[in-house]
C-alpha cells in the first residue's frame, strides 16, 4: 500500500525552446514600442530630467526651509536656558550672602523669562467651598435604581 495517498501531488513539466520565444517577444515589443512612441528619446529623456530636477530642488528647498525652522528654535532654547541659568546663579549667590549675613532669605519668586513663544494669559481660579450632592439618578429624569 501507498504511503501518499490523500497528499497532494506536484507535477513540474519542461519545456525547452524557451529562449528563442523570448528573443522574438523582446524583438517584436521593442519596434512596437518604436514605432508607437509619441515622442524621441531624447525628448523623452529631456522631459524627465526636467520633471526629477523640479521635484529635488523642491525637496531641497522644503529641507532648508525646515532645518533652518529647527535653528531657530534651538538658538531660542539656548537662549532662554542662559537666562535662567544667570537667574539661578543670582539667587544662589543672593542666598550665600544672605546666609552668611546672618539675614533670612527671601522666599523664591518665579522666574521672569522672555520667551519668543506667546500664550494666552492664565487666569486664578480660587476654590472657597466644596460641597457633595447625593447621587440623584439620570438627569433626564429617569428612575432612581
Amino acid at each position: 500500500m501507498r504511503e501518499d495517498v490523500g497528499q497532494p501531488r506536484i507535477v513540474i513539466e519542461e519545456r525547452g525552446g524557451g529562449a528563442g520565444s523570448f528573443l522574438l517577444g523582446v524583438l517584436v515589443g521593442a519596434g512596437l514600442a518604436l514605432l508607437l512612441a509619441p515622442r524621441s528619446g531624447r525628448e523623452t529623456q529631456r522631459e524627465i530630467r526636467g520633471f526629477v530636477t523640479g521635484r529635488v530642488d523642491a525637496v531641497r528647498g522644503a529641507v532648508d526651509t525646515r532645518v533652518e525652522q529647527a535653528r531657530t528654535a534651538v538658538d531660542e532654547g539656548r537662549s532662554a536656558a542662559a537666562q535662567a541659568r544667570a537667574e539661578l546663579q543670582r539667587r544662589v549667590q543672593e542666598a550665600k550672602a544672605s546666609y552668611r549675613g546672618g539675614q533670612r532669605p527671601e522666599p523664591p519668586r518665579a522666574p521672569a523669562l522672555q520667551l519668543a513663544v506667546s500664550s494666552p494669559p492664565v487666569q486664578e481660579v480660587v476654590i472657597t467651598e466644596v460641597t457633595t450632592e447625593p447621587d440623584v439618578g439620570d438627569l433626564a429624569g429617569g428612575e432612581v435604581r
